[in-house]
């Protein structure tokens, strides 16, 4: 830009001299004792635009020599640069593609090389991470003190190589030396979202359900979990803290603190079921279980609705009943209402709602439960054909195709049934 600027302006001039020369002409006399000498005026301006012109370039080539240092340095900085930067990219492009020793070498040649402190961390910990996907983990290690020598007191760098080197620790099943470079972060800064993440997959590795409670319905409102796993995080902790309650108390005021959504939550419904049927709350464990399913209808809370004691047979089955208007074609709900049934000692409904079961659904559960069903009303053939049946899907026992090749005797009198009154209601429904 300034070589165009003094370009024009000695274009200008040089028009206004030409123009001043053609209404001006005359003589430029130069007096140099003994001697003078005379000169058009044309001539002496064009002696002196010479001589301007020959003085600048005589200049601007002593400037440019005693600059030729500094010029070769910078360029070899530049190229030292280009360098970098090509085999940062290329460092970069081996480790996404899973060439690990060679990302390590690249990176570990720019950690090296450069003095900028940025880049030599970045390097550093990008090195790191090669190694780790190794398990190189002593070379992982001098990398990142590295990384963190080259960082400094830098704020801006020190967040960087505390939350890499977390994530390769939890990677490495260190879930309590993580925690405690991440709880370092936390006093020093901000709790930003990735920290967060970290931090709570630390506290779910150590079992810390309180914490994982916390911070997974934090994260959640905040969006910064997928709704789904979100879910699964907010039920395992709640499951977790409810099983791991030492008293009734402490389990109705975890109870208690959880929200209305997070109860229907299969897991944390069955855990809560399953807590409050051992203090004897029916009630409550019943009322749990329906909130639920209510919700969602899960084989595995279905299984546990059907199980009961059998004062509480009857206004299940109304419920199930209810469901059935909705789902008549749910193999699971179909499933339990035979199971429910069963432990009612209403045979022909029982009957009637398993082999609706097993029309949408062969299931070896499906089959034991009519096989019992099928033994308790003496109906040996078929309690049999029902068994081994079950047994086949179960453990992948071929059925024998000739039924008279194994003698039997009545089912009764085998080890591996009992009778009608042996067997209580409670038990028939945990087949």
């Amino acid at each position: 830009m300034r070589t165009w600027f003094w370009t024009l302006l000695l274009l200008v001039a040089a028009v206004g001299v030409a123009v001043g020369l053609r209404y001006h002409s005359g003589n430029v006399a130069l007096l140099l004792p003994p001697y003078r000498v005379e000169l058009s005026a044309s001539l002496a301006a064009l002696i002196l635009v010479v001589l301007f012109v020959v003085l600048y370039g005589a200049l601007r080539a002593i400037a440019w020599t005693l600059q030729l240092p500094v010029r070769v340095r910078r360029w070899r900085e530049r190229r030292a640069l280009a360098q970098q930067q090509e085999l940062l990219e290329r460092g970069w492009i081996n480790l996404l593609e899973g060439r690990y020793a060679k990302a390590e070498s690249d990176m570990s040649r720019v950690a090296g090389q450069t003095d900028v402190p940025s880049r030599r961390v970045l390097s550093s910990l990008s090195a790191a991470r090669a190694a780790h996907a190794m398990q190189e983990f002593e070379r992982r290690d001098a990398l990142i003190a590295q990384a963190r020598e080259a960082a400094g007191n830098d704020a801006s760098l020190t967040p960087a190589v505390t939350i890499v080197e977390a994530e390769m620790l939890l990677d490495q099943q260190r879930p309590e030396e993580a925690l405690a470079l991440l709880s370092q972060l936390h006093e020093n800064g901000p709790r930003h979202l990735h920290t967060l993440r970290l931090t709570l997959r630390a506290h779910r590795d150590l079992g810390h359900w309180g914490e994982v409670l916390k911070l997974a319905r934090n994260l959640s409102k905040r969006n910064a979990l997928h709704p789904v796993a979100g879910s699964r995080m907010i039920a395992l902790a709640a499951a977790e803290l409810l099983r791991s309650a030492n008293d009734p108390g402490a389990r109705r005021a975890i109870w208690k603190d959880l929200k209305d959504d997070e109860r229907v939550l299969p897991e944390v419904a069955l855990a809560g079921a399953a807590v409050f049927e051992a203090d004897g709350d029916e009630l409550r464990t019943r009322t749990i279980l329906e909130n639920a399913l209510d919700a969602q209808l899960t084989p595995e809370l279905l299984r546990a609705y059907a199980r009961c004691s059998p004062d509480q047979i009857q206004p299940r089955l109304e419920k199930a009943e209810g469901w059935l208007r909705e789902s008549p074609n749910d193999p699971d709900l179909l499933q339990a209402l035979g199971t429910l049934c069963l432990c009612g000692r209403l045979w022909g409904p029982a009957q009637r709602y398993l082999e609706r079961s097993l029309g949408e659904r062969d299931d070896p559960r499906t089959h034991a439960l009519l096989a019992s069903l099928y033994d308790r009303t003496d109906r040996a053939a078929e309690a049999v054909r029902h068994w081994r049946l079950a047994t086949e899907g179960m453990i992948g026992v071929p059925v024998l195709k000739a039924d008279d090749a194994v003698l039997f005797g009545p089912t009764s009198a085998s080890p591996q049934f009992e009778s009608e009154e042996a067997v209580a209601p409670d038990r028939a429904a945990g087949l």
